[in-house]
């Protein structure tokens, strides 16, 4: 290695590789350095490709623990509700069904869980919240007393199957749905954090449709099969059966050439694949076979021990390199670059050393923000918090027109509990209600805008990404929210000596929907006449009814049946309306 340094001091003056090896060549002959020059190319070659590899292959073993992980805790949530179900140490089988309910709740893999009778009869559906599970078990599982296992269907997404044995006998089966956003995140997640995009890394079963995967590149149950690493491997269901990892080059849909891994996950028959385009993995080796071309053409004439010296000198760094790449591949952002040269070498390292460093800020700025975001949702809807975490929120006072359905639910007869009532048991009542009432409200894709007092007011269809289904989410979240309290009236009474009952009222209509207030301080809310009408609603409805507007009717759907109340007059509103009820 040769450095000058100009006289008086300053910056040394790098000497390129390319006037290292023109240097070398005045003493030896052309063809010793051809023959270093190829030998070189493929060393490098075959150690990013080498490195390439073992990169993808750790994002595809670090994917499959993520995925087994989270797959185990649904498989160990699942066992604890069937164990419990199963038991016969406790008698009470409503207490059976609170702790099998409790064992559930604590999984954020597991969705719901259906109850089967021995005969593959449905029994009931075990959920965290209001929602429904699977009530058909199916011909092959109704047969079958084979051990759990997971399934994948592309219409209803990954299932858990486990039977019920009592006595060593099978009394029946449990089947669990897992949620299709978390298995998502996790390779979106990580294909984002380790490539920057969301189309590189997705998970197929073994006909290879789309398991998980960003839901803005893949979409769920897609077939992939004419996908160019597929076509390229010839892959077969029994590829699947046994653990298995290949590698090919092919060419994407678009021409590009590429290089993938798949990694098999035989418990699941499941395969993880990572692909990349060639152009980005092997970036740095188009630059090595320049230098070597441009060199090659410049020497007359090469000396066979310098030849030599040089291929040592110049392989010897670059194996460095790639260990050093191989050490950033297993996420060691904080291993050391050992090339100490005056050449390219030098500033391949020294880049290689602060990308990892903008790697590792990267995984920190990606934990604050989540802190962050975790923080605002306390206050502000999900959406709102989001956005305010990463830099792009509407912090500014206004909004947009939207067509919203609007939700205002209210405890009847609350006056009389809360006067006799003393305030830890109001609030207790209120936050154990809220909390639940908002993740119905969250379940079927609403925003909670407020509280207010003992009321709830929620919007659907704020999202500019929504499909328009807004109204019949809506009345479906009215109809679960009667349902909760109707299942929780009982303890709530013995608890609270409280009858809860809702009334709810349900408007639909365009409003403005965005920050309302002051600079100093905003709400994200929205106002409008369907916004007015649902809380007059709210208050005309008596205890367990659902009252909705025409408008309302008309866009709920068959599946929802209504009865027309006749034309009422609403304070605030000039003309008197009709009203219908929802029809328990």
């Amino acid at each position: 290695m040769t450095t000058a340094r100009p006289s008086g001091g300053g910056t040394p003056v790098r000497v390129s590789l390319r006037l290292k090896w023109t240097a070398a060549m005045l003493a030896v002959a052309l063809l010793p350095l051809l023959v270093a020059a190829v030998l070189v190319v493929r060393i490098q070659r075959e150690g990013l490709a080498e490195v390439e590899a073992d990169l993808e292959l750790a994002i595809a073993d670090q994917t499959s623990r993520e995925l087994a992980a989270a797959l185990d805790d649904g498989e160990r949530t699942v066992h604890r509700a069937a164990t419990i179900l199963a038991s016969d140490l406790v008698a009470d089988e409503d207490l059976r069904l609170l702790l099998a309910r409790e064992a559930i709740a604590s999984s954020d893999v597991v969705e719901w869980v259906s109850v089967f009778a021995k005969d593959g009869a449905f029994i009931g559906s075990v959920e965290k919240g209001a929602g429904s599970g699977a009530t058909e078990l199916g011909e092959a599982l109704r047969a079958d007393r084979g051990p759990p296992r997971w399934i994948h269907d592309p219409g209803a997404g990954s299932r858990y199957f486990e039977p019920l044995v009592a006595d060593g006998a099978v009394t029946g089966a449990l089947l669990a749905g897992a949620k299709a956003a978390r298995l998502d995140a996790i390779v979106d997640e990580l294909g984002l954090a380790r490539f920057g995009r969301r189309d590189l890394v997705v998970v197929v079963d073994d006909e290879l449709r789309v398991v998980a995967g960003a839901p803005s590149a893949f979409a769920r149950g897609a077939s992939l099969a004419e996908d160019g690493i597929f076509r390229s491997l010839g892959l077969t269901k029994e590829t699947f059966a046994g653990p298995l990892v290949m590698r090919a080059s092919f060419r994407a849909a678009d021409g590009e050439a590429m290089i993938g891994t798949v990694r098999t996950l035989p418990a699941q028959r499941w395969a993880v694949v990572v692909q990349r385009p060639e152009a980005d993995a092997f970036r740095a080796l188009g630059a090595a076979r320049r230098a070597f071309a441009i060199s090659a053409l410049a020497l007359a004439a090469l000396a066979i021990v310098l030849g030599s010296v040089v291929a040592r000198r110049t392989t010897r760094p670059i194996g460095e390199l790639v260990e050093l790449t191989r050490a950033y591949a297993r996420r060691e952002f904080d291993a050391k670059n050992e090339v100490r040269s005056s050449d390219e070498l030098g500033v391949l390292g020294a880049s290689l050393g602060r990308m990892a460093e903008e790697l590792a800020s990267s995984e920190r700025e990606l934990v604050r923000r989540a802190g962050i975001e975790a923080g605002l949702a306390r206050y502000l809807p999900a959406e709102v918090a989001a956005a305010v975490a990463s830099g792009g929120g509407p912090l500014a006072l206004g909004g947009r027109r939207a067509d919203v359905t609007v939700v205002f639910a209210d405890v009847a007869s609350f006056t009389p509990f809360a006067e006799r009532s003393s305030p830890e048991d109001v609030v207790a009542l209120l936050n154990e209600l809220f909390t639940v009432l908002s993740e119905v409200v969250f379940r079927h894709g609403g925003m909670v805008d407020k509280f207010m007092g003992d009321s709830i007011m929620a919007v659907f269809g704020v999202r500019d990404d929504e499909d328009g289904d807004h109204v019949a989410r809506a009345l479906a979240a009215a109809e679960d929210m009667h349902r909760f309290v109707s299942s929780t009236s009982a303890r709530w009474r013995e608890r609270f000596a409280v009858d809860v009952e809702l009334g709810i009222g349900v408007g639909t209509g365009e409003a403005l929907v965005g920050n309302l207030g002051s600079d100093l301080r905003m709400e994200f809310t929205a106002v409008g006449d369907s916004v007015n009408v649902a809380a007059r609603l709210e208050s005309l409805a008596r205890p367990g009814q659902t009252l909705v507007t025409a408008r309302v009717a008309e866009r709920a759907g068959a599946d929802v049946e209504l009865r027309s109340l006749g034309v009422h007059p609403i304070r605030g509103k000039a003309e008197p309306i009709e009203l219908f009820e929802v029809v328990a």
